[in-house]
């Protein structure tokens, strides 16, 4: 368990997170989005294609963000971004200077399970807060722990992430200091995926272990709940 508890309280303290996250969210529009992107630095690609055969493999989530997240050190994953910045993709990432990207409709098809994992913000004087979703293949083991431990989310019906009924567009929230950041439990081929430079900002790279969540924040703090 996360630190400790059944699954019947990880479920009830992901609840009033969500509730959190909803309060804080609910007053954002949406965006258009047709990709997931990734950054890391260029060495994490250059490994992955002299020693993993152009797979990029899913990894154990580390322990960042909030202590009770039932994900840290218990799935494996690859963490994309898909939040705009004036409608369009950032063209800096703090995570690396090379991006790839991947299309909603490859991942989030009608196979695909979609769940609510986090919401958390890090101790800086920015206050961001992100909302961590977790995207599954249905029937695969990470979607049976996802249903086991986490809120299943309506793909068709949810403020975070979600698509439209038959060929409608996928949307995104928008909410000013809100990333919305999605863990992918499959595998990815990067053979024939466009590896893209961009610019960096702060450490250039993610932090080892994961950066935890900022104690007492009113706004995704869980002791601060208010219903």
């Amino acid at each position: 368990m996360a630190e400790g508890g059944s699954i019947n309280d990880e479920k009830e303290y992901l609840r009033k997170l969500l509730r959190k996250a909803e309060l804080h969210c609910c007053s954002g529009t949406s965006d258009i989005v047709s990709t997931l992107y990734r950054n890391k630095p260029s060495r994490y690609f250059d490994d992955i294609k002299a020693n993993h055969n152009n797979i990029m493999k899913p990894y154990l989530k580390d322990n960042g963000g909030d202590p009770r997240c039932p994900i840290n050190g218990r799935l494996k994953g690859l963490f994309f971004n898909v939040t705009l910045v004036c409608g369009s993709i950032p063209p800096n990432s703090p995570f690396g200077n090379t991006r790839v990207k991947v299309s909603l409709s490859e991942v989030f098809d009608d196979s695909a399970n979609l769940y609510f994992a986090d919401f958390y913000c890090k101790p800086s004087r920015r206050r961001v807060h992100y909302v961590t979703l977790v995207l599954t293949r249905s029937g695969s083991d990470a979607d049976s722990f996802c249903q086991q431990h986490l809120l299943k989310l309506d793909p068709r019906d949810n403020i975070y992430l979600s698509k439209g009924f038959s060929w409608g567009p996928y949307r995104t929230l928008n909410r000013d200091a809100v990333h919305v950041e999605v863990m992918y439990t499959e595998a990815i081929d990067l053979t024939h995926r466009d590896l893209t430079l961009t610019g960096t900002f702060g450490r250039g790279s993610s932090t080892p272990g994961g950066i935890r969540k900022t104690v007492g924040c009113s706004i995704c703090s869980v002791d601060t709940f208010v219903w």
